[in-house]
């Protein structure tokens, strides 16, 4: 099943692990077995497993049990070196992408330092910690393995802004930010960093929006005024959030709401004006994104 998976078939593979009745006590055995046979293979193959764990992280391995786990596969190195000499520095590469991909919480490194860890299982704890602490190392631990061929381009770059976002929001360093973008060489595609910017803050607690919702505006008039994000595609990235609000719904209670609340602040804040909003949304003058879902409520224009 393991195999399967880190051959690409990910649906067969996944149903395939969750068949088998595991016992806590082998959920780590399950994870040192997919590491293990990632670590004799490609980096491709390493790409799939470090996805796999993130898709079995809830379903086969539940959430409270994914530390026991790590921690099995790091008592395991000493075994892994003899057969894979890089197997240190692999498996904390593991590390590293599971907590980017919130398999783990960061705080985890911090307890294995009370663990009783072998010397070639701290190299893998030091690796971790020194991928996750390099600037903007989220975006970097993302394709860690190197292996963007496994997904479109779009996609590929699509995570690549997600992560660039993530880790503004824990840094607040607008100048990395632009940094990033740059180096990512698609301005004909910043209307997807618009887009996933708008939902980030859309995705956050009610009572944490509007705090997440200015960082949000900071940054965007930021790379506008860099000339980094241009005009049209601020606009095409609105729209898109705009156009996909049913969707975005059934993931993000009062969605709606909260895009109008957040075009809102654009507009008080001279960050869009009318005149481009009207633009982008023709026809929806001020009650633009009111529904009967949202109780007939219309925002009170300021």
């Amino acid at each position: 099943a393991v195999v399967s998976t880190q051959s690409g078939h990910y649906g067969r593979g996944i149903t395939a692990i969750s068949k088998f009745n595991i016992g806590e006590s082998n959920i780590g055995d399950v994870l040192t077995l997919a590491v293990s046979i990632a670590l004799e293979r490609n980096s491709i193959t390493r790409e799939l497993c470090s996805r796999l764990i993130a898709d079995m992280y809830g379903r086969i391995i539940p959430p409270a049990l994914m530390e026991q786990a790590f921690r099995v596969l790091l008592k395991q190195i000493p075994d892994l070196v003899l057969d894979n000499p890089n197997a240190p520095d692999d498996v904390g590469k593991f590390l590293a992408r599971a907590i980017a991909d919130d398999c783990l919480p960061p705080a985890f490194l911090k307890r294995l330092a009370a663990d009783d860890l072998d010397k070639k299982s701290q190299v893998a704890v030091v690796t971790a910690s020194s991928l996750l602490t390099m600037k903007f190392g989220m975006s970097k631990i993302s394709n860690i393995w190197g292996a963007e061929g496994l997904e479109s381009p779009t996609k590929y770059y699509s995570n690549k802004m997600w992560f660039i976002l993530k880790e503004y929001i824990k840094c607040n360093e607008m100048d990395e930010v632009q940094i990033a973008l740059r180096e990512l060489c698609i301005p004909h595609f910043h209307h997807e960093f618009v887009y996933e910017s708008i939902v980030i803050a859309m995705e956050q607690r009610s009572s944490e929006f509007a705090n997440f919702a200015q960082l949000i505006i900071d940054l965007l008039q930021f790379l506008g005024k860099a000339s980094i994000i241009t005009p049209s595609q601020f606009e095409n990235g609105f729209r898109r959030v705009g156009d996909d609000l049913n969707e975005l719904s059934i993931d993000i209670p009062g969605a709606r709401r909260l895009f109008n609340d957040f075009c809102d602040m654009c507009l008080t804040q001279a960050f869009m004006s009318m005149e481009t909003f009207e633009k982008i949304f023709p026809n929806r003058g001020r009650k633009r994104f009111v529904s009967e879902g949202d109780g007939g409520k219309v925002k009170t224009t300021i």
